[in-house]
């Protein structure tokens, strides 16, 4: 973990796996890192689930830094934007315990590229 973008790969990595804890200790440690997540880059892959994590998990720890009780001024990059949704719907919680989610509300930022996430998804103190 050299740089924000290895970083976010790793995190992706721990996602498709469904290893909770070890994405949330990601999530803190890019923060304690205060990389700039607007230099965050587009990996151009053509995996379209890697690509569609990797914008929406930038986009939402953009939306956390920038919330009470951190009040950061972080900005997302700007090819975020072109990054579609997935043709087929995706969840970062493990089959098995889907159901317990049913009527939870969702995360707009993953919902919007069609990949399901608790709304307060990624949220740490």
């Amino acid at each position: 973990m050299e740089n924000l973008d290895s970083t976010l790969d790793l995190m992706i990595d721990k996602v498709l796996a469904y290893d909770e804890i070890a994405f949330l200790d990601l999530v803190q440690f890019v923060w304690r890192r205060g990389w700039a997540l607007e230099t965050a880059t587009d990996e151009q892959t053509t995996d379209p689930l890697r690509r569609a994590l990797r914008a929406c998990l930038v986009e939402r720890m953009v939306e956390i830094w920038n919330a009470p009780p951190k009040n950061a001024s972080e900005k997302a990059p700007t090819w975020c934007v072109d990054v579609p949704a997935l043709q087929e719907r995706f969840s970062v919680i493990k089959p098995e315990d889907q159901s317990f989610w049913d009527n939870e509300p969702e995360n707009k930022i993953f919902a919007k590229r069609n990949i399901f996430a608790p709304k307060e998804f990624m949220f740490f103190l």
